[in-house]
């Protein structure tokens, strides 16, 4: 895996207050695709992709006299709608830099735009000292202006986000540049990590942040089945009776991802689970440091400190994510293969 931008330059408790007010400015953005995309079986209308040439994640273009993407940038903090025209797909974008083995991550903006163009920028609105309502309103007047008609509806304000000031009416504070770039290395080396990955296992789905859990993932399935973000597979979709194996056409699959931080764990953590959970498995040892979470999902994980960690070099730390996916696949389709 090439490009891997060194993390740990900073306090991880940092970076709690810089995701949590992301989350909630990724809704906004999500709400986009929800009202002006066609809908697709899971939602992907409302996820985005990692844009490496823009240093985003970016939704799926929105058919307008200027075809547009609705973006969140996480460094520095702003919501973007992007000339769809200007770049690839998200699907075919390049992930950052291929002729070294790491960088560092003061280089690591410039390292992974390189001799790429990225897209212009139609409309930018920088998030620090603006309300949500704020940036609901604005959004919804440029889309208007860029459509050349009137929305067909409202932004979606979703509930069941973290508790945040944000949702209360409090104000963006993009003063912690340090944690906004943090997070967005997260978020590049996720995409990277994830997008290396996926060509070892056939029919693997595209890298996506699925803004509600606010998780970067990839899912990979043993049988068909209705691809969807694994954390929300794995949170919202029913168990199988203790003793009774899921039939092959109930879908058997195996998710892989980043979560940037939730309740339960409030720092970044990468994960592969197995659905649907077996029942009373025999869970291997990981390497790289891996465990395994039993508590109200069944699944193993890499703290931040294996891979955040700032004694470690950019490679060791790419090292230790690219085992991690390797061995907990593995472990995860035996699983379930029984």
């Amino acid at each position: 895996m090439t490009g891997w931008e060194r993390l740990g330059g900073l306090p991880r408790a940092r970076l709690v207050d810089a995701r949590l007010q992301l989350h909630h400015a990724a809704q906004p953005a999500a709400a986009v695709g929800k009202l002006l995309l066609p809908h697709q079986e899971d939602y992907g209308e409302q996820s985005f992709r990692w844009l490496a040439s823009a240093r985003c994640l970016a939704q799926a273009p929105v058919a307008a006299p200027i075809p547009f993407r609705a973006a969140l940038r996480p460094s520095a903090p702003a919501l973007l709608l992007l000339a769809a025209d200007d770049a690839p797909d998200a699907d075919d974008a390049d992930n950052g830099p291929q002729t070294d083995d790491a960088v560092d991550s003061k280089d690591a903006s410039a390292a992974g735009n390189a001799g790429r163009a990225g897209p212009r920028i139609l409309r930018e609105l920088p998030l620090g000292g603006r309300t949500l309502g704020e940036v609901y309103g604005w959004l919804a007047a440029q889309l208007a202006e860029l459509l050349g008609r009137p929305l067909p509806g409202e932004l979606e304000r979703p509930d069941g986000l973290p508790a945040h000031p944000l949702a209360a009416g409090g104000r963006f504070d993009a003063g912690d540049a340090e944690a906004f770039a943090e997070m967005g290395r997260l978020f590049a080396n996720a995409d990277r990590a994830l997008r290396a990955w996926a060509p070892t296992w056939p029919g693997a789905s595209a890298v996506r942040c699925w803004p509600h859990h606010f998780d970067i993932a990839t899912l990979a399935s043993l049988t068909p089945m209705i691809p969807m973000s694994p954390m929300i597979s794995m949170m919202e979709a029913d168990e199988p009776s203790p003793g009774v194996v899921a039939a092959p056409e109930e879908g058997r699959t195996i998710g892989l991802g980043l979560v940037p931080g939730d309740e339960a764990r409030p720092e970044p953590h990468f994960y592969v689970t197995p659905f649907p959970y077996p029942d009373q498995p025999e869970l291997p040892p990981l390497p790289a440091g891996g465990t395994w979470n039993t508590a109200g999902w069944l699944g193993a994980v890499l703290e931040a400190p294996r891979f955040m960690d700032a004694s470690q070099d950019a490679a060791a730390q790419a090292e230790a994510v690219e085992t991690f996916l390797r061995a907990g696949a593995e472990a995860c389709r035996r699983l379930l293969a029984g």
